[in-house]
């Protein structure tokens, strides 16, 4: 049997590693492809809302993505939400977000919900995809966003150490919250820290979303 194609679009570079684990953890077997656009997260740090041309670039990378093969689209950046979601809307595959399978594995946890992030203008993004998904599945849900300042920064210099510590140490001081989230494909490497300084389940995108991915295309 022919490997099913999954193409993975991507605002960083620091993104392709994890889900490439992700992979590797939970669908060995299907064929993984890269689309990146490291300009994206530079242009939408300079915006405080989605302009059109960037909206114009996510259906642009959706598209050709299809167009190579790809038979079903995973998007790697976390900021793009509504974008992204007009683009799904344009294809014939399906097209995930990249958070969708992690909130709904975080809302069976309970209703109290902890988010970290570490690219700034991701949070208000994903807490009103949050909000728009609990408001139908789980009303009683409450999402608390924690942005961890300099764990990007350290990151793109290549120092994953100091990044994983910074994260852990905020989901150390996180409190009555039934799990926590790590809200972007990049802060995927700091999973194992941030569970040894919590006692609550931590849930990361990729591997949600893989799971789910492998689910919707009936991966054995």
């Amino acid at each position: 049997m022919d490997q099913r194609r999954i193409t993975v679009i991507h605002a960083t570079e620091a993104s392709m590693a994890p889900v490439a684990d992700a992979i590797e953890r939970n669908w060995s077997d299907t064929e993984l492809t890269h689309v990146l656009d490291d300009g994206l997260s530079r242009d939408r740090q300079r915006q405080p809302q989605l302009t059109e041309d960037l909206r114009r670039r996510i259906h642009t990378l959706a598209a050709y993505a299809a167009d190579c093969g790809a038979e079903a689209i995973l998007f790697a950046c976390s900021a793009f939400g509504e974008a992204i979601e007009a683009a799904a809307g344009q294809m014939s595959i399906p097209v995930l977000k990249p958070n969708e399978a992690m909130f709904r594995a975080a809302l069976d946890c309970g209703d109290a919900l902890a988010l970290l992030v570490t690219f700034e203008p991701a949070g208000p993004a994903m807490a009103a995809e949050f909000a728009e998904l609990a408001g139908c599945a789980q009303p009683s849900a409450r999402l608390t966003t924690v942005y961890v300042p300099g764990a990007l920064d350290a990151l793109r210099r290549g120092d994953e150490t100091t990044h994983n510590s910074l994260i852990a140490a905020a989901a150390g001081r996180v409190s009555g919250a039934d799990a926590i989230m790590l809200g972007q494909f990049s802060m995927a490497c700091a999973n194992a820290d941030c569970e040894r300084a919590t006692s609550v389940p931590v849930f990361t995108s990729p591997d949600s979303a893989v799971v789910q991915l492998r689910a919707l295309l009936g991966g054995d």
